[in-house]
């Protein structure tokens, strides 16, 4: 990963201790995800919350790059990766804990996924193997994998994703909230299974092209 050289260094280490943790506590795809992070060309921001978009974001940090590097084909995932920018706000690291960062690296890093397996895939030119999901899909799989981690957590963590509204408590024992999650991308994101929200590639201006698609595929 490389941090944006204005950051400090005790939120860098914050930041190194939560991907740390993810690879102990989290399961064998969220630790996956963690190592992505950390041993790619992944370029980390902190900025405030208004101008990242709530408590983190994900996009393409070199448009043109980025299509130019698919139309030459055979990228792999980590190579994508380094065309991904993942923003964490200014807030999350200053009052949220190291659950806070945590569960946001953990949804976060599967949106950079998302970008660097559509990335990698469009490289192929193979219309079979291609990934370019909807929003609703997007957000339900990253907040399931933020359940998920939250509740493995525990304690404070789990009543993070409580608060959340994407775990549940009851009788003392917590679980996935999954109707929460549904409930929460429609009245936060304006999503649903029939209002699915603009596809991955099609995020960015200009959009991201399929290898031997168009004008990208002359290039």
């Amino acid at each position: 990963m490389r941090f944006d050289e204005s950051e400090p260094g005790d939120d860098r280490r914050r930041i190194e201790r939560a991907l740390a943790d993810i690879k102990t506590y989290g399961t064998a795809r969220q630790r996956a995800t963690a190592e992505l992070v950390e041993q790619t060309g992944i370029n980390i921001y902190l900025g405030p919350a208004a101008k990242v978009g709530g408590s983190g974001s994900v996009y393409i940090d070199r448009l043109i790059g980025v299509n130019r590097a698919i139309a030459r084909g055979g990228l792999s995932v980590r190579d994508a990766a380094g065309f991904v920018r993942l923003n964490i706000a200014r807030e999350t690291i200053d009052t949220g804990g190291q659950q806070g960062i945590e569960g946001t690296f953990v949804h976060e890093g599967k949106h950079a996924l998302d970008f660097a397996q559509m990335i990698s895939r469009f490289s192929t030119g193979d219309e079979r193997k291609f990934f370019d999901p909807t929003a609703y899909q997007r957000e339900y799989s990253a907040h399931l994998t933020a359940a998920f981690y939250l509740m493995r957590r525990g304690g404070a963590y789990a009543a993070e994703g409580v608060g959340l509204g994407i775990l549940f408590e009851a009788s003392g024992n917590v679980g996935v909230n999954r109707k929460g999650i549904r409930a929460r991308l429609k009245h936060n994101y304006g999503l649903t299974p029939e209002q699915p929200g603009r596809r991955l590639s099609r995020l960015s201006f200009p959009s991201i092209t399929p290898r031997g698609r168009g004008l990208w595929g002359l290039l």
